[in-house]
């Protein structure tokens, strides 16, 4: 199936654009007539809804830094304590939720040396400045990530796709008529391949939160 082979050839290069890659899976998914199933791509290509759900490859590890002085002594940029915060606040500082479409995170990925940060509210700086010594008040704070960590997502989308891909191509050798593709992907069960490879049982779903980071910049 030549559409299949072009599409697996683009994902086993890095160079290849990988949205045109998607937009041909789309097309790829309505020939074997699993509609359904188009909205992990769709969500890919456009990104992911505010506070919906997101896969785990699209958290990513974040570190909370800060501004803050006392009557002796300021310092800028520096990690802080978070010891002292319960594990949901913990988790919603030291985390970024990357709804962002792929295109979207490309250019956030293009400067190799630059940072994305979420600056937090100032509503939480007498909260973080407990973990600190008496008389150091936070004056900012922010969780930070480097735009390198995000070209893990991409790593991510790639390889799930070839894991559904690869063994479909084998499956679907030698067929042509669009009709017989149809049956032979029913037959196979593709709808239940395409699920395991891009949410198999290792894959966890993390829910958006009031307190979940979701409004990164670069820096």
């Amino acid at each position: 199936m030549k559409l299949l082979d072009e599409i697996i050839d683009s994902l086993s290069s890095e160079s290849s654009s990988l949205t045109d890659a998607l937009l041909k899976t789309k097309v790829l998914l309505h020939k074997l007539g699993h509609q359904d199933l188009t909205q992990w791509v769709n969500h890919e290509l456009n990104g992911y809804p505010y506070a919906s759900v997101v896969p785990s490859y699209r958290v990513l590890p974040a570190q909370v830094l800060a501004n803050a002085a006392s009557i002796a002594y300021q310092f800028s940029g520096h990690p802080i304590p978070l010891g002292h915060l319960t594990s949901e606040q913990r988790q919603s500082l030291q985390t970024a939720k990357m709804g962002q479409s792929l295109a979207e995170l490309e250019k956030l990925t293009r400067a190799k040396k630059g940072t994305l940060v979420n600056r937090i509210p100032m509503e939480w700086n007498g909260l973080l400045g407990k973990g600190l010594a008496k008389g150091v008040q936070i004056q900012q704070a922010w969780s930070e990530i480097s735009a390198a960590s995000i070209s893990g997502i991409f790593v991510q989308v790639r390889s799930r796709l070839l894991h559904f891909l690869l063994p479909l191509q084998e499956k679907l050798k030698g067929t042509k008529d669009e009709e017989e593709i149809r049956k032979k992907s029913n037959a196979i069960n593709a709808a239940e391949m395409f699920k395991d490879a891009i949410f198999g049982d290792n894959v966890t779903i993390v829910v958006g939160t009031d307190n979940t980071v979701v409004s990164w910049a670069k820096c």
